[in-house]
């Protein structure tokens, strides 16, 4: 599955604005969860200096004290325990030994001890994640000489923010893709805008419109260098075009005078009845290949001027039905004695406003080859007026054009058979199409050959009924 440029710039910027996107909320969520770690951590690192200060100064007599001053110092240890963790959400558990018995006093959080893990103060020193009534607290463990404490603070905070995170999360990525998406989208557009201008501009230059160039991109980056760079390119190919058309023009100009003498003075002398018959013959031959010649020589400065849009065009309302009855009735005369049909269809009114000659050229180049290349059979002609076009068909029952000859046909020069003797001359040249083919693009039109080798061959002629 194949991208346009515009598609892969835009998924490649919103994948790039979605990771962005990610690593820096990443970064944030772990800032964030460092330092609520990090305050947590100097929190019980505060209680446990707080608790190791208040045992060591006040109640390490806890350790060796008679019966009655123990139970005084127990219920005060008790006491700054419970107005220090009693109304937070907090605890201390200190567990001493007196006597080698284990004593535990606990403030804060009712029953700390009861729901922590019951060797849970003979852990190593360190923080511990817990939960304990269904709330998460970091536990730090730490032992003295007198014994060990393990005092709490509750850790939901962390939690919490991270599950707040993780919804807005939810909500904000995929927002953010489609944000990222959209953007790219609009400035893959503005990027490639230049792009497809060029594009649609080259599309419209060819070699009979070479004037034409690339718009001027005022960047100076390296679209502008590469339209640069074709403009030039197309200047050059102008030129070469150029002198190659005024090359063909001179040339056909400086043949058509010598051919029309040599016509001439094969004329005469054909007219020369002192001429014996052979001679006659002989003459008779000559003068049509130099007839012939003249006719290429023609058409090659009608190609050569239509090239460089010098071949002037006369356009005028006519009625394009009674020009395709003319050459009708030709192509009737011409078929006389031959097992061949001539047909018209549709014989409804149709005004044209174009060049009539050229039209005519048309007309007949098509007619020629129907019936050069038709020895039995039938020749139909058909126009009609289909909405806002005019459509001309003429198809025969002849040769045909082999299939791999098709897509050459319109090109100059070109036969499809070497081996066919020369008839009308732009035909047998191989410019006759390459003529019809222009007289119709002059007027606005189209021409279209469909052909089955040894089925015959329909052409196709397509023109707008305000050319």
């Amino acid at each position: 599955m194949s991208f346009t440029i515009r598609a892969r710039l835009t998924i490649w910027y919103a994948l790039a604005f979605s990771a962005v996107i990610l690593v820096v909320l990443g970064v944030l969520a772990l800032e964030l969860k460092r330092q609520l770690d990090k305050e947590i951590t100097t929190a019980l690192r505060t209680e446990e200096h707080w608790i190791e200060t208040l045992f060591e100064h006040e109640f390490l007599p806890l350790l060796t004290a008679p019966e009655k001053e123990y139970g005084e110092l127990a219920a005060e240890l008790y006491e700054e325990l419970e107005e220090r963790y009693g109304l937070q959400r907090q605890f201390a558990i200190i567990a001493i030994e007196k006597n080698g018995q284990p004593i535990v006093f606990n403030g804060g959080l009712k029953n700390a001890q009861e729901l922590l893990p019951h060797d849970f103060l003979g852990r190593r020193a360190g923080n511990y994640n817990v939960l304990l009534d269904e709330h998460r607290y970091r536990v730090r463990v730490f032992r003295r000489l007198w014994g060990a404490v393990a005092v709490g603070v509750e850790n939901e905070t962390v939690f919490r923010v991270a599950k707040e995170a993780g919804e807005i999360l939810v909500w904000i990525v995929p927002f953010a893709l489609i944000f990222a998406a959209a953007g790219g989208w609009l400035l893959a557009k503005l990027a490639m805008r230049p792009v497809l201008a060029a594009a649609k501009a080259a599309e419209a230059i060819s070699v009979t419109n070479l004037k034409n160039r690339l718009p001027v991109y005022a960047g100076k980056d390296e679209f502008g260098k590469l339209v640069a760079t074709l403009n030039h390119m197309i200047a050059r190919l102008q030129d070469g075009v150029n002198r190659l058309q005024q090359f063909t023009q001179d040339a056909a100009h400086e043949l058509r005078t010598p051919l029309t003498i040599l016509r001439g003075d094969l004329e005469l002398a054909y007219q020369n009845e002192n001429t014996a018959e052979e001679t006659r013959v002989f003459l008779q031959r000559t003068l049509d290949r130099v007839i012939a010649l003249g006719q290429i020589v023609d058409n090659l400065m009608l190609l050569a001027r239509s090239d460089s849009g010098d071949y002037p065009i006369h356009k005028a309302p006519f009625r394009l039905d009674l020009a395709v009855k003319e050459i009708y009735e030709d192509l009737q005369i011409l078929a006389e004695g031959r097992p061949l049909a001539v047909q018209l269809q549709n014989g409804e009114t149709v005004e044209f406003f174009g060049d009539e000659s050229l039209v005519r050229r048309l007309l007949l180049n098509l007619c020629d080859n129907a019936l050069k290349y038709t020895s039995q059979g039938n020749i139909d002609l058909s126009l009609k007026k289909v909405d806002t076009t005019i459509e001309l068909v003429i198809s025969d029952t002849g040769e045909g054009i082999p299939a791999e000859d098709l897509p050459h046909i319109f090109d100059r020069f070109y036969r499809a058979d070497k081996s066919r003797s020369s008839g009308a001359a732009g035909a047998s040249s191989g410019l006759g199409l390459a003529i019809c083919k222009w007289i119709a693009s002059a007027h606005g039109g189209d021409i279209a050959i469909t052909s089955t080798a040894g089925a015959g061959t329909t052409v196709h002629v397509s023109l707008p009924c305000h050319s």
